[in-house]
């Protein structure tokens, strides 16, 4: 019996503190070879990598001296988006964690992959259990008129919300397709209560009305407003990755929070796409997907 050949990955971002987490992952993945690490960062003024690797800043030199059948991304948005056709013309395909494409973005990483007849892959978030996260807040959703979404990260993430808030509040929306309610003070907050199990609205007695508020001294202290769902991000140091999100409903909220303490919590979600991706078609996005929910 013959064993499959090992995964080529070549790793893009790899001078930054996620692209170093999986240059020692694919390095000691026992079905991988870790073929090249490719980063802006001049050779001159790159800090030593944790594993003995190719280095380069040409994606294109780095997929011809070294072919890939994977390139794991972690990035920035604008490099991504120039480093997808020379990475799929060389035939690796894209397993991208990097955050902050407009959905026009991600219709055009869709487009090349098709173009290419190559899979691809696209998570806001590699963490398993920020997916699980999302998926139970989905369930959650239709039962409560009241949601909050709540991120903290360090002071260095770029965006703002994460890519992970986002993804979650469009989880949580689609389970959800009513506006939620939300006492801001321009739009009136809606009433009734949603699910199978209150299809009739409650008494008047029971249900009192929730008036908007009358000033808001601090302009968005809400936070931001998707489909009623108020979104508050947090940056500064001494933190990783923590989101929460609060449903609430008369007499009662619902709070569901994860939280990431080191970035090796990624690595398990990044190789197990680097194992599928080879028999994805197109674009594939969201881990969920990977993980059969």
């Amino acid at each position: 019996m013959t064993s499959n050949p090992a995964i080529r990955v070549a790793v893009h971002g790899a001078a930054g503190r996620v692209g170093r987490e999986v240059l020692r992952a694919v390095a000691g993945a026992p079905d991988m070879t870790l073929t090249a690490a490719i980063d802006r960062v001049p050779p001159t003024e790159l800090a030593s990598l944790p594993v003995d690797v190719s280095y380069y800043t040409s994606v294109r030199e780095a997929l011809t001296a070294q072919p890939s059948d994977a390139i794991v991304d972690f990035s920035l948005a604008q490099a991504t988006l120039e480093m997808l056709p020379q990475a799929l013309a060389c035939g690796a395909r894209p397993v991208i964690g990097t955050t902050g494409f407009t959905p026009e973005q991600v219709e055009r990483i869709g487009a090349l992959c098709a173009e290419h007849n190559l899979g691809g892959f696209l998570a806001p978030n590699f963490t398993i259990g920020a997916v699980l996260l999302t998926k139970l807040a989905a369930i959650a959703a239709p039962y409560f008129e009241y949601a909050d979404i709540v991120e903290e990260h360090h002071e260095m993430k770029v965006d703002a919300p994460s890519g992970t808030a986002l993804g979650i509040a469009k989880a949580v929306h689609e389970a959800h397709p009513e506006r939620f309610a939300h006492n801001d003070p321009e739009r009136e907050p809606l009433t009734g209560a949603r699910g199978a199990a209150a299809a009739a609205p409650a008494p008047p007695a029971e249900r009192p009305p929730h008036p908007p508020p009358g000033r808001e001294p601090l302009t968005g202290t809400r936070g931001g407003d998707y489909e009623g769902i108020s979104i508050h991000a947090a940056r500064m140091p001494g933190r990783m990755a923590h989101h929460q999100v609060t449903f609430g409903g008369p007499g009662q909220t619902l709070s569901l929070r994860h939280d990431t303490t080191d970035r090796e919590c990624y690595m398990p979600g990044v190789l197990m796409a680097v194992r599928k991706v080879g028999g994805l078609t197109g674009l594939t996005v969201g881990l969920d997907k990977l993980m059969g929910l």
